[in-house]
């Protein structure tokens, strides 16, 4: 697939500036794109700096390589789930970065290709999966997940008040073999959504499918987890969120590690011992600005936090 151009970044300065504390750091965009963010740390770094990107996209990698190589040399892109960012430090013997960043919105480049099958307005194989050497597409989920887990599904990464009646038409269509594309999922969900609640519903139900067979909640918290071992004192990690899920975990995550004491509080003198690994550089989630989503609403959603090691 051609991409004509780059999707606008959302968050950019806000994240980019949060991001880099060292020019000469060692940065990790785990989820590079086209390039959008990275464009602007590659921009910003000084000669003994380095970038490397990761995307589970070939067009996104290949647009990203041809758009980083005007700026600097010192970058590495890699064809890899964020998930595996280790594995890349590892292998150059990298032992500590100065920040790891990630948007964990789905580009629009991205939607608008219906081999991946992440849209409800483009007809496409049932997939969904970021990896294109994946094994277990949306089509396999719904022909072999019971109807209770597809309700569970759909409640827990969906948020979606009509799971129930949802989940229970698209097991009566894939039990008549009518589940096979984006359009049978779509079709299913409308026949049992009321016209002006059917958007919403869309969406919700084809996000929850989405985050269900990508595991992309465990592997967001993994990520997190392992993020931090390798920052080093002074690093941040910068994360751009887009639905209510992610960020309360996000929030969460940072919250518990920066914790200092979990000691009862009539206790008069801490003896817990709790050190803690984060130090939160934002309070409140920072939100676009109204203008922001006038040039760019997808952007509409989005939350940063940012949280610094210590």
């Amino acid at each position: 697939m051609k991409i004509d151009a780059p999707h606008i970044p959302v968050l950019l300065e806000e994240s980019v500036s949060s991001l880099i504390t060292d020019l000469n750091g060692i940065y990790i965009d785990g989820t590079l794109g086209y390039a959008g963010h990275s464009t602007s740390i590659l921009r910003r770094l000084e000669p003994e700096g380095m970038l490397i990107g990761l995307d589970l996209n070939p067009n996104a990698i290949n647009f990203a390589e041809n758009r980083l190589s005007t700026i600097s040399p010192n970058y590495a892109l890699h064809l890899l789930n964020f998930k595996s960012f280790s594995k890349v430090l590892f292998d150059r013997k990298i032992r500590k970065i100065q920040g790891f960043f990630l948007d964990l919105g789905l580009s629009s480049a991205l939607i608008d290709e219906p081999e991946y099958g992440f849209s409800y307005r483009n007809n496409g194989p049932l997939d969904m999966q970021f990896d294109r050497n994946g094994s277990f597409s949306a089509k396999d989920f719904l022909q072999n997940v019971s109807i209770d887990n597809l309700i569970l599904t759909l409640k827990k990464y969906g948020e979606e008040p009509n799971a129930r009646k949802i989940a229970n038409e698209i097991v009566q269509c894939v039990n008549q073999n009518k589940m096979n594309t984006t359009f049978d999922l779509r079709n299913a969900i409308c026949n049992v959504v009321p016209e002006r609640f059917q958007v919403k519903a869309l969406s919700r139900v084809f996000q929850a499918i989405r985050i269900k067979i990508n595991d992309e909640i465990n592997i967001l918290k993994r990520t997190m987890e392992l993020a931090i071992e390798f920052l080093n004192p002074g690093g941040r990690l910068v994360i751009i969120s887009y639905h209510s899920l992610e960020d309360k975990m996000v929030k969460s995550f940072i919250n518990n590690k920066s914790i200092k004491c979990i000691c009862p509080t009539q206790l008069p003198i801490c003896c817990c011992k709790v050190t803690p690994k984060l130090k939160k550089i934002t309070s409140k989630a920072i939100v676009p600005s109204k203008s922001d989503i006038e040039d760019n609403s997808r952007a509409r959603s989005a939350k940063l936090r940012v949280a610094e090691r210590i």
